[in-house]
């Protein structure tokens, strides 16, 4: 089964031009949508999917530049007239949306089921396998691993370059993964481009796409990926992801 993958969002929390939080779709037997941080549902439109077509969101934590369209996401669909969605995500998913949700009693209509993903947990959705594996990003976090009969990808969400992560990616078609800043900044929580390349070089992965992008990173994007190609090695794809670029694999 061929997959699409369309980047719906490729930016942070600190806005710039053209790229809206981070949102991410995978098309297979139906769309599943990674995140849905502000700008995620106005690129759903702009992709050329209704609400409405978005049965399940998966979470890969609980910042707001990953949920906050969430809930809107949700109320869209409520009054295009249908309340159901389901929502996986790591733990304190639930306390967080029906603490959101509680703010607007009209919306009590919404049937949210959610379902608590741990790190190693594998399941079926859409005809795709799903693994999530453990992120290493100050609170429980989560990258995906999401696989057809012969295609594989994982989204990393947010996350430091880690051995979870390596593993998770291994010999896979397509890596999505976070680079917040260019050499040589120096944080915790996020990626550079030096240590990415180096944790997943010799992993097997054939093509990696970078996303997550802060504005410090703005003119800075060709140096980027030399940086992660410095680690990596000369056999990888490595590219500057785009907001509603389309990757089929």
């Amino acid at each position: 089964m061929e997959l699409e993958v369309i980047l719906l969002g490729t930016g942070v929390g600190i806005p710039h031009s053209g790229r809206a939080q981070a949102g991410l779709m995978v098309k297979a037997e139906e769309p599943l949508l990674f995140d849905c941080g502000a700008g995620a549902l106005l690129r759903l439109a702009e992709a050329g999917f209704s609400p409405l077509e978005i049965d399940v969101a998966l979470l890969t934590h609980l910042h707001l530049d990953h949920v906050s369209d969430l809930l809107a996401l949700a109320k869209a669909r409520w009054l295009m007239g249908e309340n159901e969605i389901s929502v996986f995500g790591p733990g304190g998913t639930e306390a967080w949306f029906e603490a959101l949700r509680g703010l607007y009693p009209y919306l009590e209509e919404l049937d949210v089921s959610i379902t608590l993903v741990r790190p190693g947990d594998e399941f079926s959705l859409a005809g795709l396998k799903i693994r999530a594996g453990e992120a290493l990003h100050g609170l429980p976090a989560l990258g995906y691993r999401i696989e057809s009969e012969d295609k594989s990808i994982v989204y990393s969400g947010d996350t430091e370059p880690t051995e979870s992560m390596r593993r998770l990616a291994e010999g896979i078609d397509l890596l999505v993964h976070e680079c917040s800043f260019p050499e040589p900044f120096i944080v915790t929580n996020h990626s550079t481009p030096k240590r990415l390349g180096e944790n997943f070089r010799g992993a097997g992965v054939k093509r990696i796409v970078l996303t997550h992008l802060y504005p410090q990173t703005i003119g800075r994007e060709a140096e980027m990926v030399q940086d992660v190609l410095a680690g990596l090695g000369p056999d990888v794809e490595v590219e500057i992801g785009q907001d509603l670029q389309k990757i089929e694999i």
